[in-house]
């Protein structure tokens, strides 16, 4: 889980909780409500993904993965056509994953919008 999810999680939970105990207990005064108030605000920060947006994905090397992702893609098709025995494709497969490493070398490194 990466720490933004956690965030956001994190919110949410303690929003609930500043919900539920204060009317759970029942006292006859202002403060529960002005606690509902504050964890519906939180549930709502959680809701609308505010750790996400304070601590943004900021990746640098966009080519890169995006290449790895095609990459798992093949690999997920040659395993398909591997359970089929059907070489001929598995063979092709082999082809474009050796070209897409190639790719892959290429783009190490090289942060996105560098050439």
């Amino acid at each position: 889980m990466s720490f933004r999810s956690a965030v956001d999680q994190l919110l949410t939970i303690v929003g609930v909780i500043l919900i539920v105990v204060p009317v759970a207990l029942y006292a006859e005064s202002w403060t529960p409500l002005i606690v509902v108030f504050i964890g519906i605000a939180m549930i709502g920060l959680g809701v609308w993904r505010l750790g996400t947006r304070m601590f943004s994905d900021r990746r640098t090397y966009v080519g890169l993965r995006s290449e790895v992702d095609h990459f798992i893609k093949l690999v997920r098709r040659l395993n398909t056509h591997a359970l089929d025995d059907e070489s001929k494709m598995v063979d092709e497969i082999r082809g474009q994953m050796k070209d897409s490493v190639d790719r892959m070398v290429s783009l190490a490194g090289r942060p996105t919008g560098s050439s």
